[in-house]
């Protein structure tokens, strides 16, 4: 089939598709999106039709498997909004993350005004921001646990002293 006969003959079946997806969708802007999804799916596997004569057949079949398929989405989409709250982000950003631009900012402005305090307590602050917990900085820079935290506990309360302007809210960082 070609494009042209292919064309010809949703123009010829277009009355009869379009009545039957307004009467599986209900309304009439649903029908025409559903006839428009069916008209891709159908160009796209028309080197699946065999018979021009079963063409009618053929693309309400179509038609009717995009419906159930639509419905049925619609459907599961509801049971989980219903079992896990309503988010909209839970849909179309599944695989999400967060936002540390601004985290990150801080991270680095802390960095520059703990340079500072001094070269012992910044390295142990340093290692500290960026994520290692306090046996790994204490192993990286092999001295004690103990004195890791008071050179961490010493860059902040510098820092602070320094600096009694800056307010963070995450106790985390300062």
């Amino acid at each position: 089939m070609t494009n042209q006969s292919f064309s010809g003959a949703i123009a010829h079946n277009h009355h009869f598709l379009f009545n039957y997806a307004r009467k599986l969708t209900g309304n009439e802007h649903d029908a025409k999106d559903l006839l428009q999804n069916t008209s891709l799916k159908a160009f796209r596997n028309l080197d699946k039709l065999d018979d021009i004569r079963n063409f009618k057949a053929w693309i309400t079949t179509i038609l009717y498997n995009i419906f159930v398929s639509d419905y049925q989405k619609q459907r599961r989409r509801q049971e989980l909004l219903a079992k896990n709250g309503s988010s909209d982000a839970y849909f179309y950003n599944v695989s999400q993350s967060k936002n540390e631009g601004y985290e990150n900012l801080k991270k680095k402005d802390l960095l520059v005004l703990t340079q500072n305090v001094g070269k012992k307590s910044y390295e142990a602050f340093e290692l500290y921001l960026i994520g290692y917990s306090y046996q790994e900085i204490a192993d990286l820079l092999r001295i004690v646990v103990g004195t890791v935290k008071s050179r961490i506990n010493f860059a902040r309360t510098k820092v602070k002293e320094l600096y009694p302007y800056l307010s963070f809210s995450d106790d985390n960082m300062l």
